[in-house]
């Protein structure tokens, strides 16, 4: 009789058992767990984060930067998950593509999306109005359009491209952080402040202010960036029509509506609506005079006012200073 009860509690105990391996094999969520192996997240690359919480994969406790890089991290093949741990172990900061062998920051090819024309009012490079010395002349680089005063500054612009576009980039923010209309990350959905404090990063992509939560989120925009800048678009108009500042158009200064529907467009984060669509290309051809129109309508309804620094001077920001660029379309 002995045997065959100790056969019994055998078949009992190892489906239990069986599971539990599985489990410590494969990966999965936890709510409990030990200090995290690694100080960087493997998927986002940033900071790992408490409330983005854990996942426990081999006995390991793996840290995370935003929610969502948990099933990311669980979905990648045993071998890499194994190569990230060991290196987690030994403090090399794993998650970094060198680290791994894995080129985690190029996303996948992708059309670029037009995301509008040069939204400054200033020559990159004299700092001189567009238009003080004569029509602007229109460059584009990669796709991205720019515009100089004069043909002079193209040389110098050329010379180092990789600090204007930094300087341009800056001024993308600061004019278009007080019109952005999203509270969430538009690729994740994931908040963009977090008990109180703006976690946002802040990228621009071609002539756009786009903020996102994480690294992770700045790829997947990379890999499909026509698809998100629609949604952007779709999200600024809804946000800002309700209590459009005009009842005219904007260029041709009609009544909206006596054309028929109005014809809306985004530009530099900004909605114009026009009475037809024959307004278009003259704010492309001159975004920052219809920029500045839109901004003094706003203003006079005491919205999307420019925020003051402590010195008195300029506009605000906000979100951390996590600026990058891409230059787009």
């Amino acid at each position: 009789m002995k045997p065959a009860t100790l056969i019994t509690c055998i078949c009992l105990i190892s489906p239990t058992a069986l599971v539990s391996a599985q489990g410590h094999d494969s990966g999965s969520h936890t709510q409990q767990a030990a200090e995290p192996v690694n100080t960087m997240c493997p998927i986002g690359k940033e900071p790992i984060v408490a409330s983005a919480g854990t996942v426990e994969y081999k006995g390991k406790t793996i840290g995370l930067c935003c929610p969502g890089c948990g099933e990311a991290f669980l979905a990648w093949d045993e071998a890499r998950k194994d190569e990230f741990v060991a290196l987690a172990v030994a403090h090399r900061e794993p998650g970094m593509e060198d680290d791994v062998g894995h080129d985690m920051d190029k996303p996948a090819v992708a059309d670029a999306a037009w995301t509008g024309p040069f939204p400054l009012a200033t020559c990159p490079v004299s700092g001189q109005n567009l238009g003080s010395m004569g029509d602007p002349i229109v460059k584009k680089y990669d796709g991205r359009e720019i515009r100089f005063c004069c043909g002079g500054c193209i040389g110098k612009f050329e010379a180092d491209q990789t600090g204007y576009w930094e300087k341009i980039d800056r001024q993308i923010v600061k004019d278009q952080l007080r019109y952005y209309p999203a509270q969430t990350c538009v690729v994740s959905g994931e908040p963009l402040v977090e008990n109180g404090e703006d976690i946002a990063s802040n990228m621009v992509y071609g002539n756009r202010l786009v903020r996102l939560c994480c690294k992770m989120c700045e790829r997947q925009f990379k890999a499909d960036p026509k698809k998100f800048i629609k949604k952007l678009d779709t999200i600024t108009a809804d946000a800002q029509r309700q209590d459009y500042p005009l009842d005219t158009c904007v260029v041709a200064g009609g009544k909206l509506g006596s054309m028929g529907e109005p014809v809306e467009m985004v530009v530099a984060g900004r909605l114009m609506r026009f009475c037809c669509a024959g307004c278009n290309p003259k704010v492309e051809a001159d975004p920052a005079k219809y920029t500045k129109l839109i901004d003094e309508a706003w203003q006079a309804k005491g919205m999307f006012m420019p925020q003051v620094q402590k010195d008195g001077h300029g506009e605000g920001h906000g979100g951390a200073d996590h600026s990058d660029h891409d230059h787009g379309g």
